[in-house]
């Protein structure tokens, strides 16, 4: 499928089946020149699509391949798996009671880790985490050579590009991290899942990995539709979680690594009318109800630009399914806006089409999260010129690995790991624009993430030892995105930051850097505009008092 079809050819409705999975393993060196970007999966039979053709993939030699027939999750005490090698224990993972992990305190952690984890064996020199977490019994998808995890992402379907660039980034580092021995002789072993970008398949696909792959961990887009299921059962689940609720409290065993939908309005508010001091004194908001669920939370966005003085002049749904964005650009015309908050819906594309052949624009602009790829940026033509863009990570075709704050080089560490995993085992995603995008630079952070917390395990690889480690991280070094706090009580989520497209040459291109700042961190009294009293763990406390 096209890029192009894959963004606007959503069918008017979907089978909600039964989710197929494929085993994938990162190749090997010398075996990687034979695969394609499916590397590690059985050849497509003819007629078959990716996700179909997983039921019929053995795995790789030496894998666990695709388990069936199981019906239940499994309890505390088995191994969730008949395959594994004698002396590798049991599932040791916590008990549904205990919700997978044991609450961080309040104040942000223990000061302990609040540098966060260095770069150890598995992402590329320097020394080892700290361990930490209960020794014992291994929990299920570990075994004496392998650790399996779960992979749930949006293949096919509406934006089916943006899971390929995911499954790419997690391959890249995976195949990274086992090139170089993997963690604590253990090689990661991936299986894929397709969900479509359908919220309601994310949870029917975490619970077939979980109780019939036998996966140790998950790592995921959205994060909250499964994330009731996953804390039931204590399982470590990675998400990129743009919407609230994978920030709360509620859901300990939910570890979010990407951007919150929220916090990017507010650092693109701020960012514009207080740093650059754009002349924007009324906006209005463009938001998802399908795909991006963020309907029930456009009040917070709103709440972000009126934290800064701007007039929220309307807020308005539209989805990929949703055709033709005409009447809501003929609203924001005659609504007088200084600037179009557009971002905030995989659909925006199409509404700045739409403006553009009625041409119209709004006198400051437009912009907003949900735009950091160049792919989704072509399908809105010359109206996405000087759109204003938001990613969470580095650049790659100018100033390499930067901006980077974090370290006193202003350079990204591991940017050259980064680059050269994907040239190596994702070639497909390796030109400038899939490297550049957000999708891809934040989802090569989650296996490192894994792996950190893994290797600090002092004995057996467990779910509630994984957990423990992970919220213990106050100011966690991803080595290529911004650092994050995976506090139970205060996530943060990345950090993003504003650039501007540019078209170049017939494509697009990322802006330098530079004149927009880089990752800006909104005040204080900000986040108190969003979420009264709750200042930096405002994303937390906002999804908390929102799921009763």
């Amino acid at each position: 499928m096209s890029k192009t079809v894959g963004v606007f050819a959503l069918a008017a409705t979907m089978a909600l089946a039964a989710c197929d999975s494929r085993v994938q393993q990162p190749p090997s060196a010398m075996a990687r020149s034979a695969q394609d970007q499916t590397a590690g999966t059985a050849p497509l039979e003819s007629g078959e699509s990716p996700a179909t053709a997983a039921a019929h993939d053995p795995g790789p030699a030496g894998s666990t391949g695709v388990a069936s027939g199981a019906s239940s999750a499994p309890q505390p005490g088995q191994t969730g798996s008949a395959a594994r090698p004698a002396g590798t224990g049991t599932a040791g993972g916590p008990t549904a009671a205990s919700g997978g992990a044991t609450p961080a305190p309040k104040t942000g952690g223990p000061s302990a880790n609040t540098g966060g984890p260095t770069a150890g064996p598995a992402s590329g020199g320097g020394p080892g985490p700290t361990a930490g977490g209960p020794s014992g019994p291994s929990s299920q998808g570990v075994t004496d050579s392998e650790i399996t995890v779960g992979i749930i992402a949006p293949m096919s379907g509406a934006a089916g590009f943006l899971g390929e660039n995911q499954v790419d980034a997690i391959r890249a580092n995976f195949g990274l991290i086992n090139d170089r021995g993997g963690v604590k002789g253990r090689k990661f072993k991936m299986v894929v899942v397709d969900y479509q970008f359908e919220p309601a398949l994310a949870a029917t696909a975490a619970r077939k990995l979980v109780e019939q792959n036998k996966v140790f961990a998950l790592i995921s887009t959205m994060g909250d539709a499964e994330a009731p299921y996953v804390t039931s059962k204590g399982i470590p689940n990675l998400v990129f979680g743009p919407n609230p609720p994978a920030f709360s409290s509620k859901y300990p065993t939910t570890h979010v690594f990407g951007i919150s939908t929220v916090d990017a309005v507010a650092r693109m508010a701020y960012t514009l009318t207080k740093v650059m001091k754009l002349p924007i004194r009324s906006t209005a908001v463009l938001y998802d109800t399908n795909n991006v669920p963020i309907a029930p939370w456009v009040k917070y966005l709103a709440k972000a630009w009126e934290a800064v003085g701007v007039q929220v002049k309307s807020t308005d749904p539209f989805n990929l399914s949703d055709g033709d964005c005409t009447r809501i650009v003929l609203k924001m015309r005659s609504l007088g806006i200084d600037f179009w908050n557009a971002g905030p819906t995989l659909a925006w594309p199409a509404c700045l089409s739409a403006a553009s052949r009625q041409n119209y624009a709004p006198p400051v602009g437009s912009g907003g999260p949900y735009s950091g790829d160049a792919s989704f940026v072509a399908q809105a033509g010359g109206a996405s010129n000087n759109y204003y863009a938001q990613t969470a990570g580095v650049q790659i075709r100018r100033n390499k690995g930067q901006p980077y704050p974090y370290e006193p080089t202003n350079t990204a560490p591991l940017v050259d790991d980064y680059v050269n995993s994907m040239r190596k085992y994702s070639p497909k995603s390796a030109d400038t624009g899939p490297l550049e995008n957000i999708w891809t630079q934040l989802f090569w952070t989650g296996p490192k993430l894994l792996a950190d917390a893994v290797a600090a395990q002092p004995g057996g690889i467990t779910w509630e030892g994984v957990n423990r480690w992970i919220t213990a991280q106050t100011n966690y070094k991803t080595g290529l995105t911004g650092n994050i706090n995976f506090t139970t009580n205060c996530k943060s989520g990345a950090p993003s930051w504003i650039f501007q497209w540019k078209a170049v040459s017939g494509g697009y291109e990322e802006s330098d850097w530079q004149p927009y700042g880089g990752p800006i961190e909104v005040p204080v009294d900000v986040k108190n505009g969003i979420v009264p009293g709750a200042g930096e763990c405002y994303r937390t406390a906002m999804a908390d008092a929102e799921l009763h």
